[in-house]
């Protein structure tokens, strides 16, 4: 039995616009300009929740950004437009559909492992018709730790009991590193790679991905 996980941000699904433009989105709903100042003071509080897990980062940083504004603005208006606005945006990567397809099989279970608020990520797979493709659902507020901690790889091994496992992701550092030091088989996502070329240390890793 094969245990295959896959990220979402950056993998599975990208996004069409950029978060700036969701900030800017989010402000258009309560009639704000969208400063720099503004974004960064929504950037750095939205991160420090989220790192240290708070129930709704994206909340604890507009309420930052009204704060430094001075602004007579709603941060619940505030952050209900900018979730909206990033599960609209978010788009199946190229080749997500048929990667899962290929990955699926009677002797495969699928996963998905990510960084990211549960409900919001949750969203934004269930929006494009991929939630119910996984077994595993695994973000890391489910178990309070952050890839690349070994943590959550040691929960998403204890989620899918299986004989060998594999993690696909588009960052070395958050994903491919901390997968392989966990003893997962790990496939990193390179869009800057050449087209159709693919790319293995040696045979034996090459044997192990087919």
């Amino acid at each position: 039995m094969r245990a295959v996980y896959v990220d979402c941000d950056g993998t599975l699904l990208t996004l069409d616009c950029s978060y700036d433009d969701l900030f800017a989105t989010a402000c258009d709903a309560a009639n704000i300009d969208p400063t720099p100042d503004l974004q960064a003071a929504y950037g750095e509080r939205f991160f420090e929740a989220f790192e240290s897990f708070h129930p709704d980062p994206y909340r604890a940083g507009m309420a930052a950004a009204v704060e430094a504004g001075d602004l007579d603005a709603d941060p619940d208006t505030l952050r209900d437009a900018y979730v909206d606005a990033e599960v609209a945006a978010a788009t199946p990567a190229d080749g997500a559909h048929a990667a899962l397809d290929a990955f699926d099989g009677p002797n495969t279970a699928l996963g998905l492992l990510t960084n990211g608020v549960t409900e919001v990520q949750r969203r934004k797979l269930a929006s494009v018709g991929l939630f119910d493709r996984f077994d595993a659902y695994l973000p890391s507020y489910a178990v309070e730790a952050h890839k690349p901690d070994p943590a959550i790889f040691a929960a998403a091994k204890d989620r899918l009991p299986a004989d060998e496992y594999a993690y696909v992701g588009d960052s070395l550092e958050h994903d491919a590193l901390p997968a392989r030091a966990a003893g997962f088989l790990a496939v990193h996502v390179d869009t800057d790679a050449d087209a159709g070329v693919v790319t293995v240390d040696g045979l034996d890793t090459l044997a192990r991905s087919i």
